[in-house]
């Protein structure tokens, strides 16, 4: 089974796509899409919507996985414009007919290190250790928690079966 997770965010949107059998993981294709600050609101909407339309099309994932919106009282407007990048990833997934599942931040990060409040420093290390890589080849820490992501799908779904 081939899993997509993605981090999104307007900055960076890290992803990690995933093979998952039963004999364990293997990445296929890690990374981030960064768009300018100074460009407008719809044309970063656009590229994050370009980039991953691209690997959705060359990859063919079977699901894919977004972190569940937790909106903060303090940060509302955090929330509202991370709201735009979860808009054009969950309408691509309709578009591209993939499977779309959502987990939230506890559950992600409970499965990944043990500890359901883990910092994302805690995750990108264990996701590091789980894959053997270091931190260095998978770029920023929306890479690994997009990993994280996938896996915590694989985890789910097998631990159904």
């Amino acid at each position: 089974m081939l899993i997509l997770g993605i981090d999104p965010g307007l900055h960076v949107t890290g992803y990690g796509l995933i093979e998952a059998d039963r004999h364990g993981f293997t990445i296929k294709k890690s990374g981030f899409i960064k768009t300018r600050i100074k460009d407008e609101l719809p044309k970063r909407l656009l590229q994050i919507h370009g980039e991953l339309a691209e690997i959705l099309d060359r990859h063919k994932p079977d699901a894919l996985v977004l972190e569940k919106l937790y909106a903060h009282y303090k940060h509302p407007l955090t929330a509202s414009l991370l709201g735009h990048a979860r808009g054009v990833i969950c309408m691509l997934a309709e578009e591209k007919k993939v499977a779309f599942f959502e987990y939230p931040a506890t559950r992600v990060k409970q499965v990944t290190t043990g500890h359901g409040h883990a910092s994302k420093e805690q995750v990108q290390k264990m996701i590091e250790h789980m894959f053997g890589a270091a931190r260095e080849s998978f770029g920023p820490v929306d890479t690994t928690d997009a990993i994280s992501l996938a896996v915590t799908h694989a985890l789910t779904i097998r631990a159904k079966l």
